[in-house]
């Protein structure tokens, strides 16, 4: 049982309304009305300096707090669910990032396609996407490579958010909120005052508990059933008029009672066959059951994650230019144990699957502020990092179990600058540099032991497992069984090592034309994602993959209309890689890793606002994407009892993804939002929002497998809130997937059972919340 719990009033209110939304931009308010002067405008720090969104050269979406909060938008992954040509997906070995059709898949050994910054500080590894959103100012998607400012590991793009900041005002706030379908409850409160006249704090926690939307038939519980709790204690001090220093400390704590949202699915034409396997998986039908984590067996799934964040800010201001410096400290431990069959099966079940990482960074920069034609940034950067991976892994069928160990130890240092030349009052050019260098030092061991006494495998007389009981009843030696069982299952001991070096320059060009209503901009840009070490492989000559590179080319356009009551942002892309990163399970122990030789990436991302009349506001986002492997031999295949793939290679085992399109890559995608607001009397207010979500068909899995590819599906969110503008109050009822539609985000072959078999991770139902927000 969870052990963290609170309780939440629950506030009754008859609303007669049934619609709200979630908007990728600010939200139409009293003080923002088309009376009023049009849009409200969005500042954002893409650039490193506080700008005008619409001076930024670049796709992009900002989605303010107010939004996050009203629409209980905890995380990233649910974030991306809004954002055109963006996808985050979680899963049992870190999350799927994937940003116009770009991502590698999880892996200990990657880190991430789309980089994650907080507070300037870079968050490179997956699990640290757990970290719920709590007291954000804002959250900004940047679309394409930001390798000059934001460095390597960013060749699709960048997230970066910003904390908000300590003000010498007493203000703050509590959303509390209360999911009827799912149990949830989560209060979210800040507070910020000044201390002194020169120092300011600003104390922010978040706590929420879930009971889950799966009922697991075998464990008799709701998954996967989350305790959360996460502080921030932010302190801002101005020594100097010139000077100010900002310390923040964060922690985060997670526990859960299950894993993941998974479970097990079956072709047609097996369920079709009456196959006597059906009746011990119980339920093969995609849907809010799920039936794995035997306890009979002693399997329990559960996860304990904590984390830790310590930033130093320092900015002053010397007039013409500002010099600062971010020192950032994180760490975090994951201890987890699951289901790696995801059914009622014996097939394999990871015991234990431990994380330990930390990373130290410090970035020098200087930004000029002056009134003349040049302006520029530039800034040194330093980080180390490490992380150690533990996992045992129980195969049943090969009565073995896997003792994996993996290290990589990383040092990375960069040199970089944004150099921008005003030629006239409309031309401007900017020119982004930037080397970096980085070692790398990699360790992995695999041992098959035995799983009550640890003994290596090699080393017992006999051995004995279901798969050969029948031939060699009396079992086989330890050495022979490793050759004839283990070896073709790709299940090799080793202890292997490696050390690489890789230095980097990633140069891009960027020329924006400015009128009075209207930037358009061109630009060229050059990224790299760094290689490194396998953890997953379990063979001892996959060990070491390349780094990945890109080449981007991008136009588009910001426009204002309407005498500023409408904007349009359009932007098209032309991306190629080489070396792409990919990561696919291989249906037995491990993993397919490997560099992809080839892709491009072509695409046009639209989004606006449009505040249609006093009381109406509309805006969306919109991404049309076509990915293609340009050459990719040696993939993984698909397996299935009814299809085969037409793109088999000559050795009649690996394919040839040539020409094929890339998991996660869905041809359209985006939302629309509308809002509507009226005042009642008095005080009162009325905020209502519809919100609908698109994807196009899109496969779950980098093997292309037709029967886990998600059709095109549309969801619906809605939100109708009651204000009082004077007492500062906001009670409001939420509703999400209005149509109860069912989604899956990834899957893997389920294994050691053969083809047909799948694992597939599920996206919630519908559900209603009921919100009570309250300003101060």
């Amino acid at each position: 049982m969870l052990n963290r719990r609170f309780s939440v009033s629950k506030v009754a209110l008859a609303l007669t309304a049934t619609l709200c939304a979630t908007s990728a931009y600010p939200a139409l308010s009293q003080e923002n009305k088309k009376q009023d002067s049009g849009l409200e405008v969005i500042m954002v720090t893409a650039q490193k300096r506080v700008q005008n969104v619409k001076e930024v050269p670049i796709s992009m979406s900002a989605i303010d707090k107010n939004k996050l909060l009203e629409n209980n938008i905890a995380d990233s992954e649910e974030l991306s669910a809004y954002i055109a040509n963006f996808s985050i997906s979680e899963t049992s070995q870190g999350f799927n990032v994937f940003m116009r059709g770009l991502g590698s898949g999880p892996n200990q050994g990657f880190e991430q396609t789309v980089g994650t910054y907080v507070d300037g500080v870079y968050r490179g590894r997956a699990h640290l996407m757990r970290s719920a959103f709590l007291d954000l100012e804002r959250v900004e998607v940047l679309r394409g490579p930001q390798s000059a400012l934001f460095g390597k590991n960013t060749t699709a793009g960048a997230l970066n958010l910003t904390n908000a900041k300590p003000t010498q005002d007493f203000e703050g706030y509590v959303n509390a909120t209360y999911n009827f379908d799912f149990n949830t409850r989560t209060i979210e409160a800040a507070v910020s005052n000044g201390l002194t006249d020169t120092l300011s704090g600003r104390l922010a926690v978040k706590v929420e508990d879930t009971d889950g939307f799966m009922d697991n038939t075998l464990s008799g519980q709701e998954e996967v059933a989350n305790d959360t709790a996460i502080a921030r204690l932010t302190l801002a001090w101005e020594p100097l008029s010139n000077t100010k220093i900002t310390l923040t400390a964060q922690h985060d704590e997670n526990e859960s009672d299950g894993f993941t949202n998974s479970q097990a699915f079956v072709e047609p034409a097996i369920i079709a066959s009456g196959a006597p396997i059906l009746a011990q998986l119980q339920d093969v039908i995609i849907d809010d059951n799920t039936h794995k984590a035997n306890p009979l067996l002693g399997e329990i799934e559960q996860t304990d994650f904590e984390a830790d964040h310590l930033t130093l800010n320092m900015e002053v201001d010397f007039d013409n230019y500002v010099f600062t410096s971010i020192t950032g400290w994180q760490d975090y431990s994951l201890e987890q144990s699951d289901d790696g069959d995801h059914g009622a099966l014996p097939l394999v079940f990871r015991v234990r699957g431990d994380e330990e990482f930390d990373q130290l960074s410090q970035e020098f920069r200087i930004t000029s502020n002056f009134d003349g034609k040049f302006n520029y940034i530039a800034g040194v950067y330093y980080q180390d990092s490490s992380l150690t991976y533990e996992e045992d892994y129980l195969v049943y069928p090969l009565n073995v179990l896997g003792d994996r160990h993996f290290n990589v130890e990383s040092e990375t240092w960069a040199a970089f600058a944004q150099l921008d030349y005003a030629f006239t009052e409309q031309w401007q050019a900017t020119l982004g540099l930037r080397y970096s260098s980085e070692d790398k030092d990699g360790v992995r061991s695999l041992f098959a032991v035995d799983p009550t006494t640890r003994t290596r495998i090699v080393d017992l007389p006999l051995v004995q497992a279901p798969v050969i009981a029948e031939a060699f009843p009396q079992g086989l030696p330890g050495a022979v069984y490793s050759q004839v069982v283990l070896a073709p299952q790709n299940f090799l001991d080793h202890d292997i090592n490696g050390s690489r070096s890789e230095d980097e320059f990633t140069p891009s060009l960027n020329i924006k034309y400015k009128m009075d209503d209207a930037m358009i901009y061109a630009s060229v840009s050059t990224g790299t994602k760094a290689g490194g070490f396998d953890a997953r492989a379990n063979h001892p000559n996959d060990f070491e993959f390349e780094d990945e590179e890109v080449t981007a080319y991008e136009i588009g356009a910001k426009l204002t209309l309407l005498d500023g009551d409408a904007d349009l942002n359009i932007a098209a892309f032309s991306m190629d890689f080489e070396d792409l990163q990919t990561s696919v399970f291989d249906g037995n122990t491990g993993f397919f890793v490997e560099n992809g030789s080839e892709a491009s990436s072509i695409g046009v991302e639209v989004d606006g606002r449009w505040i249609i009349d006093n009381n109406w506001l509309v805006s969306g986002s919109v991404g049309w994407l076509d990915f293609e492997w340009d050459e990719f031999t040696g993939a993984k295949c698909f397996a299935s009892v009814t299809l085969v793939p037409d793109n088999v290679e000559a050795n009649g085992v690996s394919c040839n993804l040539e020409g094929k399109t890339n998991a996660f890559a869905p041809e359209f995608s985006g939302s629309l939002n509308l809002e509507y607001y009226t005042e009642i009397f008095g005080n009162y207010e009325l905020k209502a929002n519809l919100d609908v979500i698109y994807k196009s068909d899109y496969y779950t899995n980098s093997d292309l497998n037709p029967f886990t590819q998600q059709e095109a599906f549309t969801k619906l969110n809605a939100r109708v809130a009651l204000n009082d503008s004077a007492s500062s109050w906001q009670v409001a009822l939420l509703a999400k997937n209005l149509t109860d539609k069912t989604v899956i985000n990834y899957s893997t072959d389920m294994p050691l059972i053969g083809p047909g078999f799948y694992s597939v991770w599920v996206e919630p139902g519908r559900s209603f919340s009921l919100q009570f927000q309250y300003n101060f």
